[in-house]
């Protein structure tokens, strides 16, 4: 394997320490992991920890406005300090999360942006398999959250959702 290393090294001119890599994956590891979501380390990166389990009330809408019908689940995020992932789970289906991102906007919050695969229960026929986007906005504290989401051409529906956080986790890996 060293004779691997070395020789693309060379190719690429950049020389590779084993020590140097295992060292610097060791603190990665450590504050991806554990540190960054420590209180003083969010305060002083003016992040937000959104991991945990949240209780979710939606309502789908109509195309003016009107509240066609309404949903009840529970969403898991799942969050490192270099990824994230979502599940949103209802009676009727299962959302997982494609790209995510979390990015702090002055005077709105923090704002979690992702595209998901729903895919309904097995006693749901009426259903089928799409894709959407959803948009939630969290207050600072990230207690609370408020959010839209729109789904593709095989759904054809839209919303908004209201999240309270029910408990932290501290999930060591993101699927």
């Amino acid at each position: 394997m060293m004779p691997l290393l070395t020789s693309l090294s060379g190719w690429v001119g950049v020389t590779i320490s084993i020590g140097t890599a295992s060292l610097f994956g060791g603190i990665f590891w450590f504050f991806d992991r554990i540190v960054w979501h420590w209180p003083p380390v969010l305060k002083v990166l003016g992040f937000c920890n959104v991991n945990g389990m949240w209780e979710v009330v939606g309502q789908r809408l109509n195309s003016d406005g009107t509240t066609a019908s309404e949903w009840t689940g529970q969403m898991t995020i799942v969050q490192t300090w270099s990824r994230l992932a979502v599940v949103l789970k209802t009676d009727q289906s299962r959302s997982t999360s494609g790209p995510a991102s979390l990015s702090r906007e002055e005077g709105v919050g923090f704002r979690l942006l992702y595209t998901y695969t729903n895919e309904p229960e097995p006693n749901q026929p009426t259903l089928q398999i799409h894709r959407g986007t959803c948009e939630l906005v969290f207050a600072d504290k990230c207690s609370v959250g408020t959010g839209i989401y729109f789904n593709d051409q095989h759904r054809l529906t839209f919303g908004r959702m209201q999240l309270k956080k029910i408990v932290s986790t501290r999930k060591e890996s993101v699927s």
